[in-house]
């Protein structure tokens, strides 16, 4: 049979961004990948170190487009610990709050991706309308529904606005009651579940050496989240989703497709069933914080950090949870008016290095399936 190379980008619909990729063809086959990105290279680490320190927050806004709150908060957390900054209670669950709706939100987004990956239309009118509601929602506190750049050094903008908590619970029912038409017209679709299962799975080995984390390391049963241990989420209880194929193997096409018998396969079904699971763990935490959201002022008033606002010399690293993975800041000041080094440690970077060794062996059909699984964003690789 022969060989030939295929290559397929920088822009094209089955990749989740510019980015380009030569594919080594034995017939249907994937023998070999080559990955190139860069494509979408904005310098917004450079810019950050070229404006003010509250200018930076702007940028970091825009490291991910579907997760700016992630970036905002990470960023928030890193320079307040250089400058000894404390943050007033409200104003931390306000930030959660907005944190687990972006995650919901991610997810939502994804299981389009999925649904459009497999060509199933249906789903991806009933998950986008679905989330609309919650970008109303960003709408009603921030102003915005992308790009809310609603964080602050010390806190947030503004407090909730009236009706806001309200409207959260009512998202929360919506979404646990829709989990059920997601189920039964895409997740246990016979036909999603024969183009999902088995396919691509990720080694424990592969996750090591890339250094994945997220719901693409929990799917292949790493049990590790950033969330649990950390101080902003040490008042919570919520469970962490990993992949466990071995409850299913008795179950329908599940027992019947897929290929091991034991054990967390962490195959594309795996991942996706990981992210539905977490969307139900953010509704329990977001019922939490608005049960126990606390009194007070939403903004550290022994503060105003402008323009000409320097922050203390020092060096932090943070990193977070964001619906991607584990998201790090770096951030360096000298004492000047802005900062000296600002970096970013992205969930996406790690899934890219490992994506060669992961569709291997795969048909070339499955290939947009498996980009999807993924979850990636190459506007957050190539910032």
């Amino acid at each position: 049979m022969s060989r030939k190379d295929w290559s397929i980008g920088p822009l094209h619909t089955s990749l989740p961004g510019p980015m380009h990729m030569v594919l080594k063809l034995h017939g249907e086959i994937i023998d070999a990948c080559q990955v190139e990105t860069g494509f979408l290279h904005r310098g917004l680490e450079k810019q950050c170190e070229l404006h003010s320190w509250h200018a930076a927050l702007f940028y970091a806004d825009h490291l991910d487009p579907e997760g700016a709150v992630f970036s905002e908060l990470v960023l928030c957390l890193a320079v307040e610990e250089i400058a000894g900054i404390m943050v007033p209670e409200r104003a931390q669950s306000i930030r959660l709050v907005l944190v687990e709706l972006g995650r919901i939100s991610s997810h939502l987004a994804f299981m389009a991706r999925m649904a459009r990956s497999v060509g199933s239309e249906t789903i991806v009118h009933y998950v986008l309308r679905d989330r609309e509601r919650i970008l109303d929602l960003f709408e009603l506190l921030t102003g915005a529904r992308v790009s809310l750049n609603f964080l602050r050094y010390g806190g947030v903008k503004g407090d909730v606005t009236d009706g806001f908590i309200e409207r959260v619970l009512d998202v929360c029912d919506l979404i646990r009651f829709r989990m059920k038409e997601y189920n039964d017209i895409f997740t246990f679709n016979a036909i999603f579940l024969k183009r999902t299962l088995g396919v691509a799975p990720l080694s424990v080995e592969l996750i090591e050496q890339a250094g994945i984390t997220g719901p693409n390391a929990r799917a292949s049963g790493v049990r590790e989240d950033s969330r649990k241990g950390s101080p902003l989420y040490q008042a919570l209880e919520f469970d962490i989703p990993s992949g466990k194929s071995e409850d299913f193997f008795a179950q329908g096409w599940r027992g019947l497709l897929a290929r091991t018998s034991k054990g967390c396969v962490g195959d594309v079904h795996d991942r996706f069933l990981v992210r539905l699971r977490e969307m139900t763990q953010s509704i329990e935490i977001l019922r939490q914080l608005v049960a126990q959201m606390p009194l007070g002022v939403y903004q550290n008033t022994s503060i105003h950090i402008d323009r000409n606002y320097p922050i203390p010399p020092g060096e932090s690293y943070q990193r977070m949870e964001s619906a991607r993975g584990r998201l790090g800041c770096h951030v360096v000041s000298d004492g000047q008016n802005f900062p000296g080094r600002i970096q970013f440690s992205t969930p996406t970077r790690a899934s890219l290095w490992a994506l060669p060794q992961l569709v291997r062996g795969i048909r070339i059909e499955d290939l947009p399936v498996v980009l999807a699984s993924l979850d990636l964003s190459i506007a957050e690789a190539d910032r």
